[in-house]
């Protein structure tokens, strides 16, 4: 069963939402630079990491070179690419004490139209501080759960995009954005228990552990949007029906809260909202069952925060789309080991066996850990 694709491929959104680097390059005329969102600092269970994705417009690119002052930093490769479009999901590890320089230097090297091979150098001024970020509660009751798809270099939330249906150009930091990641720090979460997520042969929603139990208000808030009439997909590793920008996130509930970010919960059992725009929620409080609508092979919650500085309004379904997203943290769980990547699309699945005890405060789990909490 594959959770992975619940956002995989580039769907075509319309919308405009930028970073704004504060230092525009001297540009040529066949290679174009751009953040989308300004770089976070976020803390994982792999370690404590500088995250920020660039968005790069040039006939082909072959690698970055990012270093800071003499020191030699990432070597970087792996860009997720279409035609002359781009992008680069950069994590640098985070020094304890941070960088003396607070200046990282790009050093790209790409081919032109003539396939002639060319370097642009690109510098990006850090910030004097990052924000602690929000320290939510998770969504799910307690038990052993994996993280699918939980925050790393590698993550197919953070590799995603919703794209425009044609890059844009921003003015101010004299290059092209392709569109938004809204999940960028998202996490799937499906139960485990005895080692497995579900039992018989899966292929039952009713099969599913975590199928129709309680989501739950990771932080308090107002609730500006939700949706609850999509139906289920009822064969696990199969779509009933179509998904687009109009029904891709399924069952759907958007709560703001006091910092003005706001939580996302998606692929709610149909009608099981309990919650009306204009509620004001507490912590813990449930707001819908746990389902497999929308863009879903399998059931679980997909939980992640949005940034949202320019103060938008969610009124319609795919408003969402149109935001970045925001790193947060847990204040405690415990790490009981890691699955591989794609574990789920395996069949028969092999059943997790705990590898370790390890308290966690303050941070996120990795991509396809295993908690408890």
């Amino acid at each position: 069963m594959s959770l992975k694709q619940i956002f995989l491929g580039l769907l075509i959104l319309i919308g405009l939402f930028a970073c704004k680097n504060d230092e525009a390059q001297s540009t040529p005329s066949d290679f174009y630079v751009a953040l989308p969102s300004p770089p976070v600092k976020m803390v994982n269970t792999s370690g404590t990491w500088l995250v920020y994705e660039m968005h790069i417009k040039t006939p082909s690119v072959q690698k970055v070179d990012i270093s800071n002052a003499e020191n030699e930093l990432l070597t970087y490769t792996d860009f997720n690419s279409s035609e002359d479009m781009h992008l680069a999901s950069i994590w640098l590890p985070f020094p304890e004490n941070g960088w003396n320089v607070s200046q990282l230097n790009h050093r790209f090297t790409y081919l032109d139209a003539m396939g002639n091979e060319k370097e642009f150098d690109f510098n990006l001024t850090l910030p004097s501080d990052f924000p602690d970020p929000i320290t939510i509660q998770f969504p799910v009751p307690h038990g052993v759960w994996i993280a699918e798809g939980a925050p790393g270099a590698n993550s197919y939330h953070t590799r995603a995009l919703f794209s425009y249906p044609e890059p844009i150009f921003d003015e101010d930091q004299n290059g092209y954005l392709f569109g938004n990641n809204p999940q960028r720090y998202a996490i799937d979460y499906a139960l485990l228990i005895d080692g497995l997520p579900y039992e018989n042969d899966g292929t039952q929603l009713s099969d599913w552990h975590c199928y129709n139990l309680p989501i739950l208000a990771a932080e308090g808030g107002t609730v500006v949007f939700t949706r609850s009439d999509i139906p289920d997909n009822q064969t696990p590793g199969e779509l009933d029906y179509e998904t687009g920008i109009d029904n891709a996130t399924g069952n759907v509930v958007y709560i703001k809260h006091p910092d003005g970010s706001i939580g996302t919960y998606c692929h709610m059992v149909p009608n099981s909202v309990l919650v009306e725009v204009g509620d004001e929620v507490t912590t813990g409080q449930e707001i819908g069952r746990l389902g497999n609508s929308g863009n879903s092979f399998g059931p679980h919650l997909h939980m992640h925060v949005l940034t949202n500085p320019e103060n938008q309004s969610i009124t319609e379904y795919s408003d969402g789309f149109f935001m970045e997203s925001l790193p947060y943290r847990f204040a405690d769980f415990t790490k009981l080991g890691a699955l591989p990547p794609g574990y789920l699309d395996e069949s028969p699945l092999v059943p997790f066996v705990p590898t370790m005890s390890e308290s966690c405060q303050h941070q996120l789990p990795s991509e396809s850990d295993v908690i408890e909490f």
